[in-house]
């Protein structure tokens, strides 16, 4: 592919609201044209609309000089030029200083070009609006006045040379919010004279949501609020709603409001966030089970009340697994509404459809294969063999919550979870029970009662105690009434693992080895705390591997490790080198049992194995963790904030998450979603 088609494609991602897959497709795209500057822009800009602010930095640290601003370079070259000029007037400024001033101007004028780009792009209003629109992201997150600043001198700039309206926006908006409201207004003017000559085809409603949009902002700097209030409602009255546009939107609101420039409610009630769905729900009863808890006759009655329930809440994004029964049924009335819905299933495919989707006969396999045909995503808690282990069904259950959450954070959005409950189903491992006991916020949840579904339809079922459960098979039927469980395996569990390299370790001399273990007894207080919840601590050579069940617990053993061995040097280690620590994170179902030539603990698995080759692909220094892990962090830390707000509290969040990109694992171990952890700084 061409550049230009490279850069067309990534356009489309972002404009699609697909930032992840930006970002990946963007790292793919450079390796062929490493020197784009707008595919690296377009890669920072797609970190940055998911939070990645570090990684993005990073990513644009060589062309710092190029996120200046025009009016910028040229007052830095000013003042730099002026300065030389008095060292160099002589009196009491020493020849030195009139040198070293000198060099300085000269450093400005190098900075003027940026090596391997073209001055025609850079100066482009196409990569002008970019990185405009960088400075914006990085001041919403990390509040820097000169980057809003930058921003809008580097728009002015581009609306200058292109003349383009969307570049005339943005420079008011900018204005407005650096506080220039006369030119905000002196802009707004002048674009609405020449609003409605370009109003879009009436068959592209996603230009037309942005045209009416646009018309709003223009009314809105202008101070006209009824016209205003007009125009967003003609854009919120599009369907389909284009879902990226709704949220870049409120996304530019929230920063008005944020800079101070307030937005009338009555506009803000007018658009409203995607509504986001997480479902989990009751099995369909195999055939031949005597004891019923969803029988197929209901299927007509439990799909209606699914879409009802999904119209209520004008549900737009789903999150689900997709077994036969109320998970594929939810599925189904998502796709019929046009909605987005992201599959989340809990083992290999085969086995899934095996376990979970065939034994219920009829057409649900067809069905199930169509789904994962429109599904937006597919992506699987472990592509590992089932073997009878619910604990997978749990460990999907919290990976759905973690996406779904993280989702919500982009869109701007809360999630509500759907369940069609039955009170007297088995209540174990993995079951809809199991997840509304894991689901924090009460107060969005909404609860299908399938006991009032069975009586409504006036039917009579035999009951019993405990019914089967098809979303349990080591409990019950397994889905097709045969025992699914593998009798000579043992139970798989969930369990957060870390694997840690020594950097530097190699190089050590003969004579600092006993200096490190002696330091390392020194630091081991320092882990002590964090440390308690260790399942199992193993140490070989330079390598160090923990298991943990908690991914908080994990995350702060992390980085107690690596602040430790920064310590080293501080407490006198003597050693001749300055060490450092490279960690990765993982989550996954792995086996526990007693070593059978030591006797001693022991945890393995495939897992662990991925764990392990996740390490050596992170930086030193640095936490990387794979999806999983983060899934699993952030349903931990949202369980903690809302018990903290139900009490009255504030919960400071402790992690952050930044996307890193697909990775390739070490040894060849196939690809993987990885993520920066860091500690955040702020409270949520």
């Amino acid at each position: 592919m061409t550049e230009a088609e490279w850069i067309d494609r990534v356009q489309a991602q972002i404009a699609d609201g697909q930032y992840f897959l930006a970002y990946d497709t963007c790292r793919e795209a450079r390796d062929a044209h490493p020197e784009s500057l707008r595919l690296t822009l377009l890669g920072a800009l797609a970190l940055l609309r998911v939070g990645a602010v570090l990684e993005a930095r990073r990513l644009l640290g060589p062309l710092e000089a190029r996120l200046e601003s025009g009016v910028s370079r040229t007052r830095r070259i000013i003042d730099a030029f002026r300065a030389a000029v008095r060292a160099a007037s002589g009196g009491a400024q020493s020849a030195q200083l009139s040198d070293e001033a000198i060099g300085r101007f000269l450093s400005a004028l190098d900075g003027l070009e940026v090596k391997g780009l073209d001055p025609s792009e850079a100066d482009a209003p196409e990569t002008l609006r970019l990185v405009s629109q960088i400075h914006v992201e990085i001041w919403s997150r990390l509040g820097t006045r000169g980057d809003l600043e930058h921003a809008r001198e580097i728009v002015d700039q581009a609306f200058a040379a292109g003349g383009d309206p969307r570049d005339g926006l943005s420079a008011a908006v900018l204005a407005a919010m650096t506080g220039d409201l006369l030119r905000a207004r002196e802009l707004a003017n002048r674009l609405d004279s020449s609003a409605g000559s370009d109003e879009p085809a009436e068959d592209d409603p996603v230009a037309r949501f942005r045209w009416h949009a646009n018309c709003g902002e223009i009314a809105l700097l202008l101070g006209d609020d009824a016209r205003a209030c007009a125009a967003f409602s003609r854009a919120a009255a599009l369907r389909p709603r284009h879902l990226p546009s709704v949220v870049e939107r409120l996304r530019r609101f929230d920063l008005l409001e944020r800079a101070g420039v307030a937005v009338p409610e009555p506009v803000k009630q007018i658009l409203r966030p995607p509504s986001t769905v997480v479902f989990a729900g009751q099995a369909l009863d195999a055939p031949e089970v005597s004891h019923v808890s969803f029988p197929p006759r209901l299927e007509a009655e439990v799909a209606r009340v699914i879409a009802g329930e999904l119209e209520a809440l004008g549900a737009e994004v789903g999150f689900s697994c997709a077994g036969a029964g109320a998970e594929l049924l939810f599925v189904e009335a998502m796709l019929d509404r046009g909605a987005e819905v992201h599959l989340f299933l809990p083992f290999a495919m085969d086995d899934f459809v095996r376990h979970r989707v065939a034994y219920a006969g009829g057409n649900w396999e067809r069905r199930f294969r169509n789904v994962c045909k429109l599904a937006s995503s597919i992506t699987y808690a472990t592509e590992e063999p089932y073997l009878g282990h619910v604990s997978l069904l749990r460990f999907n259950n919290l990976l759905i919550q973690g996406m779904a959450r993280a989702h919500a954070v982009i869109s701007m959005s809360r999630p509500h979870l759907v369940v069609l409950w039955d009170y007297a189903a088995e209540s174990g491992v993995g079951s809809a029970s199991d997840f509304i006991d894991n689901w924090s916020e009460v107060e969005r949840l909404r609860l299908i009662d399938l006991d009032e579904l069975r009586e409504s339809a006036s039917a009579v079922f035999a009951r019993s105690a405990v019914a089967v459960q098809a979303l349990a098979p080591a409990q019950g039927s397994g889905g097709g009434g045969e025992s699914s469980a593998c009798p000579d395996i043992p139970e798989r569990v969930i369990r957060t693992m870390l694997f840690a390299d020594i950097v530097g370790y190699s190089k050590l001399g003969e004579a600092d080895l006993p200096l490190l273990w002696r330091a390392l007894q020194e630091v081991k207080t320092g882990l002590a705390q964090s440390g308690e919840r260790l399942r199992l601590i193993e140490s070989w050579g330079d390598a160090i591997y923990a298991v943990m069940d908690s991914s908080l617990d994990m995350a702060d053993y992390a980085f107690a490790l690596i602040e430790a061995i920064q310590t080293m040097d501080a407490i006198g280690s003597g050693l001749s080198r300055r060490l450092q620590v490279r960690v990765g994170l993982h989550a996954g179902p792995v086996f526990e049992g007693a070593h059978p030539l030591t006797g001693r603990s022991i945890v393995y698995g495939s897992h662990v194995s991925r764990a392990a080759r996740l390490e050596p692909v992170s930086l030193p220094g640095h936490v990387y963790a794979s999806q999983q892990f983060v899934a699993m962090l952030l349903t931990e830390e949202s369980a903690l904030r809302h018990e903290a707000r139900a009490t009255g509290g504030q919960y400071h969040d402790r992690y952050v998450a930044e996307y890193l990109g697909m990775l390739s694992l070490a040894k060849n171990y196939g690809k993987q979603q990885v993520y920066h952890v860091r500690r955040a700084n702020r409270p949520v």
